[in-house]
């Protein structure tokens, strides 16, 4: 990860907008549906098979990306109370307050998604 803190990315919360957010899921969300996609013409299974998987990855994206944003929100949590004493539930947290944590964690997911 850089060495940006996720405190810092909660601190400058004001210069993510959530266009700006939007944008960045929407571009997570693309770079997944490639990478399922890829997955699927690679993967050596039944023309039924790959029907039922390309249904349901419309589903595996949303929950990907449901889960990439609630552990960069609970970063950012935990970062706040370890250095700031000041404990921030995940759910009072703006999705565009982790902007800069998402795409770092969705493009580590890709890369690690790759290397499998």
């Amino acid at each position: 990860m850089s060495q940006r803190t996720a405190a810092e990315a909660l601190s400058s919360q004001e210069t993510c907008s959530r266009s700006e957010f939007q944008a960045q899921r929407a571009r997570l969300e693309a770079l997944l549906r490639d990478a399922g996609k890829a997955a699927l013409q690679d993967a050596d299974v039944s023309a039924g098979e790959r029907r039922r998987a390309e249904m349901t990855l419309e589903q595996d994206i949303e929950h990907r990306l449901q889960r990439l944003i609630l552990r960069a929100k609970g970063m950012v949590s935990e970062e706040m109370l370890v250095q700031h004493r000041r404990e921030i539930p995940v759910d009072e947290i703006p999705d565009y307050a982790v902007t800069h944590l998402l795409v770092e964690l969705g493009e580590e997911e890709l890369h690690s998604g790759a290397d499998q």
